[in-house]
């Protein structure tokens, strides 16, 4: 009787506990993103919002398989110019599954020549993967560099975006 225990205990902790792995997993995606600044960028400091989407047409899970696809929408808020600002906000991802996940993040801005680099991080808060944590990269090149050096500003770019959640 208690082998039996043993055995039918096992049978019912060794399935959820590689289930506790399986949600640990890593879920990467890749895309393109489109980013509006109000008001728009200057190369003088300022208190900025930026919005943006982004289709995520690549997507790998090794936590949920199910996940091949996203859109993402995002809005934060910060101290931007032309070449540099940090930002904190929100993003929303939908999966292609219907699930739904809410990111909290964190963001740098440096530009090298043309080039614009945001390395962003968080944690998810909501939904899909809740409690891990995420990181992610936006490459974005401006097409009017010269609307910089306006009063309106820059107005906004477009970039390659990857983002990872999980186990980094």
């Amino acid at each position: 009787m208690a082998i039996g225990g043993v055995a039918l205990l096992a049978a019912v902790l060794i399935p959820a506990a590689t289930g506790a792995r399986a949600a640990i997993g890593i879920t990467k995606c890749t895309g393109s993103q489109t980013v509006t600044y109000t008001p728009g960028l200057t190369d003088e400091p300022r208190e900025v919002t930026v919005s943006g989407n982004a289709p995520l047409i690549d997507c790998v899970s090794t936590s949920d398989p199910t996940i091949s696809q996203a859109t993402s929408t995002f809005s934060a808020t910060g101290t931007f110019s032309c070449t540099s600002g940090t930002r904190a906000g929100n993003r929303k991802i939908t999966w292609n599954n219907g699930n739904t996940s809410t990111l909290s993040s964190t963001s740098t801005v440096s530009v090298n020549g043309a080039e614009s680099l945001v390395l962003i991080k968080g944690v998810v808060v909501d939904g899909e993967f809740k409690g891990a944590q995420w990181t992610g990269t936006f490459i974005m090149f401006s097409t009017k560099p010269l609307a910089c050096l306006t009063e309106q500003g820059l107005a906004g770019v477009s970039g390659a975006l990857t983002l990872n959640i999980g186990s980094l």
